[in-house]
């Protein structure tokens, strides 16, 4: 079944630059979507913001144990980062040519 909704782009700019902290942050497999509120507590405290972002942590839909919370626009914009390289290799083997 075909997931046809992406996630990431539903989100607003601000909430788009924290998923791309947690990429940049060392998680880049779409597989390991899972995260400790400490680890997203430090990744919001090195890149300036205090506390682990609300839209996170407060929504209970997205606790799947205790302390560890679900964040599945993470393989959206992996996704979303795989078919821009897939493009931009294609243009440049169109220009190329």
């Amino acid at each position: 079944m075909a997931k046809n909704k992406n996630l990431y782009l539903d989100l607003n700019p601000k909430q788009q630059e924290f998923i791309q902290w947690i990429f940049d942050d060392g998680n880049q497999s779409p597989d390991e979507v899972h995260f400790k509120r400490g680890d997203l507590k430090r990744i919001a405290n090195d890149n300036g913001m205090a506390w682990a972002p609300a839209w996170i942590v407060k929504d209970t839909s997205r606790v799947s144990k205790r302390g560890i919370y679900h964040v599945p626009e993470l393989t959206d914009f992996i996704e979303t980062l795989d078919s821009e390289d897939v493009e931009s290799a294609a243009g440049e083997v169109v220009a190329a040519a």
